[in-house]
Formats: structure tokens, C-alpha cells, sequence
């Protein structure tokens, strides 16, 4: 017993090295018969006289069937007496390096399997390691699907025999391309040089590995790295589609790095929806890589289309991957991975419209889609319990031990993240006054309480929003609780003193004079001599006549008259502004952001309320 002891260890450690030495070549044959679970769908592989794929980069011919082995409502293609040609080569950048290779395979003619849309080029991703790193990919997918990403890859697990040899359980996924079932927009030509044309088709991915095909700059706010945006389609630019691109990632990068956070200038080339539900699920998984690799959004064509971030891809580094106590209590851009950086994320979380946005997001996530990701890791450990087991058989590499441990592991991880984030976003209530808040660390506010973003102030006024989180260093009117010790009342930058200083408030109206007083909805200068009646607060004017440093913001894109939802109660007030002139909500009457309050805007609250 006690030299068994010794032998087994040291066998198993033979083993290991030889599998991860690359100048050894695995000939032992892992017989199907012996290997196969039988409880998913099989796909059989074999290259033209056996010929291995050692390449990333040069395709091997062969051939392929794939029998649904009576799983779900699957349908089986091709069969071992009619296989079908396809091309097949490696994939991947990390996961290359492990005994256990991913895949690319282009099929000779389009063919759903496993019940997926029409295609020729798929994806064998290969988990390797423990039971999270099968679930990750699989996993983020479906939490994609439940927060309506624009597009989310679709992966069904199977088992795959290559060349008559077991090589274990794999995910077969759709290849991020553009198709109308995919990434849905117009695909523009290589080397377009028609300038109309160069304006969308657009396939990219912040990268955090060196490719031919990159733009390379400096992110202003992250220097000491560089920052590479991968162009997958078009593949070969001319110098016109050179310079469109690398005029807009610049906007984009200039846009996104500015101090002034009220700006909506980075708006013009970002959809801040989809990025908010990119941004949601990424942070609810907690992925320190989400800006820095495998970061992948697209453009269609048309000078005012906007990047559109998506689909979610590569989960690798996500829920304890890269930290293994995985307390999660950090955003994650907060704490990165050593090797990458987050690029732009940082500082588009500071942007008030932003966090609106995520607020949405957050709603969703936290009310009607985390309630349901139990149920979704039982079902996956279920589906492939029995062919991981068979995968450990194969491969060594604890993928099946202790699976009840890895499904509680996931969902311990997932919680803490929610935890976290309810911690940032969900403070119980309090009571009620007005403070500024002026502070080096970024704060959310309690539950129900208001910070009222403004800008522009002048004698005609700005209709103020609402915010439920603070970014460090931005000044809002904060309508707060009274357990404020922790931040700093600070109404000019620099310039510390008492909070009861700041404001005289008031639930009932007062009359003052000199200053901005929140009145009708609206912060409107009182010019001195010229009293008026005032609500809850009174801002002090300086001698230079300067306030504290605001942001502009909208609740809710169509929330016109501030109430917190978009209803026909809106249509009403526009309606009222267009028959009466009344300018009470001027400044958030502009639905369109055309500059003109007109009949346009109310067709587009109408059009908000169906979307809704």
C-alpha cells in the first residue's frame, strides 16, 4: 500500500508533463465504445488520412457527421456511411496551450446542428480544468439571453471523436460573424473605398493579444498598455477604411477619457443601452477581462449608427477565475487582472446617463434574472454530469470530482457579486435633507433617495434629473439621508464647509433672493431685488457668480415631466407645451435631441411607451 502510494503519484505526474510537453505526441487510442457518455450528441470528426491539426492558421480537410444520439429534439446530420466535408484548424489563444484543443470548423455547405440557425463556421470550445471552466462559457450565454443582449451566441454541450479517438465533452457554438442570424448588419467589402460604404460593417474586439489585423493606441487614462481593437470584418482594409477607423475609435477614446462627465459627446458613437446590458452582465459575472479582451462590439453602416456592444464571449476569467477567494467586492474595473487592462469602462461608469442605464439593467438582473440562475446551473450540471465524468476518464483534469461542490462553488461566487452590488445600489432608507456631496470615492445612494443633477444654470434655468449613484469627484445636489458622515460637503472644488451652510431648505415655500432656488422643477437664478417663491432649496451664488460643479442628466429618455416613468401623462405635458408655450419642462421636452420641442417629440414618447 505505502509504495502504491509512492508509484501512483509520481505515474500521474509523468502523465501531466507529457501532456503539456508540446514535443509529445498523445498515440494511446481513447476507444468511443470505452469513452462515450451517451447522454448528449456526438460529433465525429475525421481528417483526410489521419493528418493532426497542429495549426491555428492552416485548415485540414475531412469530414463529419453528427448523430443526435436521441438527446432533446435534435436532429442528426450526415451519417458514418455519408459523412460531410468541412475544414478544420485550432483556435484560441490561452486554451491552444492545453492538451485539450478548440477547434474552427468551416463546413463545405451550410447545415444547422443541435438546432441552430443555417451556418458553415462553428466553434468547438474546449473546456479544460474543473467543472466551472466547462459552465463559464455556457453559463454567461444564457445569462446573455435573459438580459436581451442584441445577440447572444448560442452553444449546445456535445461529446466529439476525432479521427476514432475520444476527446472528450465540448461545446458546439456559433462563430461570432455577420449573418442575419448572428451579428445582424450589413458586411462591408474588403477594401471598400467608397467613403459611403466604409461607415458600417463593422466587426470588432478590444484585444489583449497582439494581431495583423489591429488599430493600436493609447488609452489616456491606462498608458501603460497599449490598446488594440481587432478588426474581424472587413479582414483586409484599404487606407480609406483605415482612416474611418481609426478616426472613430480615437472619437471614441477622446469622448469616452473627458473630465466633463455631463458630456454627451461620447453618445454619438456608443449605444448606451446595449453597453449598459453588456456592462450588467459582465459586472453580475464578475469578468476582469470584459474591456480588455474578447471584448467584441460591431457598427452598421449609416453616419449616425452607433457601436453596439456585444455578444458576451470567453467567460475565462470570470466568477473566482482570477481570484480564488472570489469575495467579489470590488467593480470590475476596479480590480484588474495583472496582464490586461480595462479599457474606457472606468470611465464611462462616471457618466450620470450611464448609471441610469445600468440602473435598468440592474432592476432586471437583480428582480427577475438572478432568481432563476439556481435553476440553470442544477439543469447544466444535470446535462452534462455523466459526459464530464467520461471527459475526467480521459483527460485527468478533476472536470467531475465533486460536482454538487463546483455547482455550489458557482452560485456562492455569483452571490457574493449580487451581494456587492445590492451593498452599492440597494441601501435601506432614511430621512430626508439636502447635502452637496463632493468626494474622492465613488457612493450609491440609499435606496429611494435623489441626487438632482444639473447644468447650464443661468436666468432662465435647468430642469433638474435624478441619479442613484455618485461617481468620485462629481458634485450633485444630494437629497439624502442624515447618516452622511462619510462624505465630504464640499460645494466648490476645494472649498470645504458645513453642510447646514450650503442650503437653507424648506418642505414648505420661501422667498429668497441672490441666488438658485429649486423651483417648479426647475433651478432658477433669483437675481438680486428680484424675490421668488422657492421649494426645499437654496443654492448661494458666489461673487463670480459660479455654483457648485453640476451634471446634466435625464431620469428617463421620454420622462418629461419627471414623475419617474414613461406614460401618456408625458404626451399630455408635450401636447400642453406645443398648444400653450408653457416652458415649465423645456429642457427635458426634447425627446428626439434634435434642439426643437415639436409634434417629433411626442411621436417619440408614443413610440418609448410601446417599446416599453
Amino acid at each position: 500500500m505505502n509504495l502504491l502510494k509512492i508509484i501512483f503519484p509520481c505515474l500521474l505526474l509523468c502523465s501531466w508533463n507529457l501532456m503539456y510537453a508540446d514535443e509529445e505526441v498523445d498515440t494511446v487510442t481513447h476507444y468511443p465504445s470505452v469513452y462515450l457518455s451517451n447522454t448528449l450528441p456526438v460529433l465525429y470528426i475525421n481528417t483526410v488520412d489521419e493528418t493532426p491539426i497542429t495549426s491555428k492558421e492552416v485548415y485540414v480537410e475531412g469530414y463529419y457527421y453528427l448523430d443526435a444520439n436521441g438527446c432533446g429534439d435534435y436532429e442528426s446530420v450526415g451519417s458514418a456511411d455519408a459523412p460531410l466535408p468541412l475544414l478544420i484548424k485550432g483556435r484560441g489563444n490561452a486554451t491552444w496551450r492545453f492538451p485539450k484543443k478548440p477547434y474552427r470548423l468551416k463546413l463545405d455547405s451550410k447545415a444547422s446542428l443541435l438546432g441552430m440557425p443555417k451556418n458553415k463556421h462553428w466553434v468547438l470550445l474546449a473546456a479544460y480544468s474543473d467543472w466551472l471552466a466547462h459552465g463559464r462559457n455556457y453559463l454567461a450565454f444564457k445569462l446573455s439571453e435573459k438580459m436581451e443582449m442584441p445577440y447572444t451566441t448560442r452553444c449546445v454541450p456535445c461529446e466529439v471523436v476525432l479521427n476514432g479517438d475520444y476527446i472528450g465533452m465540448y461545446f458546439l457554438t456559433e462563430h461570432i460573424r455577420i449573418d442575419k442570424n448572428r451579428v445582424n448588419i450589413k458586411e462591408q467589402e474588403d477594401g471598400e473605398i467608397d467613403s459611403t460604404m466604409v461607415t458600417g460593417g463593422w466587426l470588432l474586439e478590444i484585444d489583449n493579444y497582439n494581431d495583423e489585423n489591429q488599430i493600436r493606441f493609447i488609452d489616456p487614462k491606462k498608458p501603460a498598455k497599449n490598446m488594440r481593437v481587432t478588426y474581424h470584418s472587413p479582414e483586409d482594409l484599404s487606407g480609406v477604411q483605415v482612416n474611418y477607423l481609426t478616426e472613430l475609435i480615437n472619437n471614441v477614446n477622446v469622448s469616452v477619457n473627458t473630465d466633463d462627465k455631463s458630456s454627451r459627446e461620447w453618445e454619438k458613437y456608443i449605444d448606451i443601452d446595449a453597453l449598459a446590458r453588456f456592462y450588467m452582465v459582465s459586472e453580475a459575472l464578475d469578468n476582469l477581462e470584459a474591456f480588455s479582451g474578447s471584448s467584441w462590439f460591431y457598427k452598421d453602416r449609416g453616419e449616425n449608427s452607433k457601436l453596439i456592444w456585444g455578444p458576451v464571449w470567453d467567460a475565462g476569467s470570470t466568477l473566482g477565475n482570477r481570484n480564488q477567494d472570489s469575495n467579489t467586492t470590488n467593480f470590475i474595473y476596479k480590480d484588474e487582472v495583472s496582464y490586461a487592462y480595462n479599457h474606457w469602462i472606468e470611465e464611462i461608469a462616471k457618466f450620470p446617463r450611464f448609471q441610469i442605464a445600468i440602473k435598468k439593467w440592474w432592476k432586471k438582473y437583480s428582480e427577475d434574472v438572478y432568481p432563476t440562475m439556481q435553476a440553470e446551473v442544477d439543469a447544466y450540471g444535470e446535462l452534462t454530469e455523466a459526459a464530464l465524468a467520461a471527459d475526467y476518464l480521459r483527460w485527468g483534469d478533476n472536470s467531475a470530482t465533486q460536482l454538487s461542490y463546483y455547482r455550489r462553488k458557482y452560485m456562492r461566487m455569483l452571490s457574493n457579486k449580487r451581494d456587492f452590488l445590492v451593498s452599492k445600489w440597494d441601501v435601506p432608507d432614511d430621512s430626508i435633507k439636502w447635502v452637496t456631496y463632493y468626494g474622492e470615492t465613488d457612493y450609491a445612494l440609499p435606496k429611494g433617495v435623489q441626487a438632482y443633477v444639473v447644468n447650464a444654470i443661468n436666468n432662465e434655468g435647468v430642469v433638474i434629473s435624478s441619479v442613484c449613484y455618485i461617481p468620485a469627484n462629481v458634485g450633485v445636489l444630494l437629497f439624502g439621508t442624515n447618516n452622511f458622515d462619510e462624505l465630504t460637503a464640499t460645494p466648490y472644488e476645494g472649498e470645504a464647509i458645513d453642510a447646514n451652510s450650503i442650503l437653507v431648505g424648506s418642505v414648505d415655500a420661501q422667498v429668497v433672493n441672490d441666488g438658485y432656488v429649486l423651483h417648479n422643477n426647475r433651478f432658477v437664478l433669483a437675481p438680486a431685488d428680484t424675490p421668488i417663491e422657492a421649494h426645499q432649496c437654496y443654492i448661494p451664488v458666489t461673487s463670480d457668480d459660479s455654483t457648485p460643479t453640476l451634471i446634466e442628466i435625464n431620469f428617463l429618455v421620454g420622462d418629461v415631466n419627471c414623475d419617474g416613468a414613461v406614460t401618456s401623462a408625458d404626451i399630455t405635458v408635450l401636447y400642453n407645451y406645443l398648444l400653450t408655450g408653457d416652458d415649465n419642462y423645456v429642457a427635458t421636452s426634447d425627446v428626439d435631441g434634435d434642439g426643437n420641442i415639436t409634434s417629433a417629440d411626442v411621436t417619440a414618447v408614443y413610440n418609448i411607451l410601446l417599446s416599453n
